[in-house]
């Protein structure tokens, strides 16, 4: 398969002043973009309970993933629970952890994909033996750093800074973080200086999203700004970095150039916005045709 998508699929509550609703979140479930845009086949490893729901494994196995690599455990799946308030913001807590994803959970199959993302949703879920794991197969390593900054206390998330992240990093080829994460992933004091730490640990390509600003894409001698891609209508913005992620690495893949890989994720994530969870995604063509007034 061209691409495994590694991390806890999630049985995700939204409250609103309006309303409450389930929702399947985690990337393993946005790695249903893969298939909408062409890839060669998309895996996914992950950990769930006995209580996750039949009609995800369902949505998830007709969006045309490999599920091969998913694990059932005693007990409960990962749970979190999304609290807005009346301006937006967010209140996050976590009801429920499913157990950590090891090496072991590969199987030969999943070894020989060309890509590996991996997207923690919190630090202890993904064993180092897994990412260590994927570098050895040869693989493109890339990893969302959001997990690994993040700490649970009482059901409460909390941002905390990574204290070792050179004992992960140096299995990574490609690092996406947002904006607001770069001073928890590093003590430096700009984005530039921030960079310069995380590649001298052994990532090549750095990405930084950046909400309603876009994004640049870094690399060890240059870097390149991707301009925000406008959505026909907002819904909801979760899971838009997983899609940008796994879009960028499927088109870098394919044209090694990061600008245009950067562009055609960005264009695949504002589709993400037009909808409620890992449904409706665009096709290739879709994608093409919104991605033709940004074309320089």
């Amino acid at each position: 398969m061209e691409i495994v998508v590694v991390g806890h699929l999630s049985r995700d509550l939204i409250i609103t002043p309006e309303a409450e609703r389930e929702s399947l979140g985690g990337a393993p479930a946005y790695a249903m973009i893969a298939p909408s845009i062409g890839a060669l086949g998309a895996g996914i490893v992950t950990r769930i309970g006995t209580d996750f729901e039949q009609s995800y494994l369902d949505d998830l196995h007709d969006g045309g993933l490999d599920l091969t690599g998913l694990r059932t455990s005693q007990g409960s799946s990962t749970r979190f629970v999304n609290i807005y308030d009346e301006k937006g913001n967010r209140t996050q807590r976590v009801s429920s952890l499913a157990p950590p994803i090891h090496g072991y959970d590969y199987l030969p199959r999943h070894l020989g994909a060309s890509i590996f993302h991996f997207a923690p949703l919190t630090s202890e879920e993904i064993h180092i033996s897994c990412i260590e794991t994927a570098k050895s197969s040869g693989a493109l390593v890339s990893l969302d750093v959001q997990g690994y900054l993040r700490e649970v206390q009482n059901e409460e998330v909390l941002l905390t800074p990574w204290d070792y992240p050179d004992e992960v990093l140096r299995f990574v080829d490609i690092v996406k973080a947002e904006e607001t994460e770069l001073e928890y992933l590093s003590d430096a004091k700009t984005e530039v200086s921030a960079i310069s730490r995380i590649v001298s640990l052994g990532p090549r390509i750095v990405i930084i999203t950046r909400s309603q600003k876009g994004s640049t894409i870094y690399t060890r001698n240059n870097h390149v700004d991707i301009p925000l891609v406008l959505a026909n209508k907002f819904v909801d913005s979760t899971g838009c970095g997983d899609v940008y992620s796994i879009s960028f690495l499927l088109e870098y893949m394919r044209t090694g150039d990061v600008g245009k890989a950067g562009l055609f994720g960005a264009t695949c994530a504002s589709f993400n916005l037009e909808t409620q969870g890992p449904y409706n995604l665009p096709t290739r063509d879709q994608v093409e045709e919104r991605m033709k007034p940004y074309h320089a």
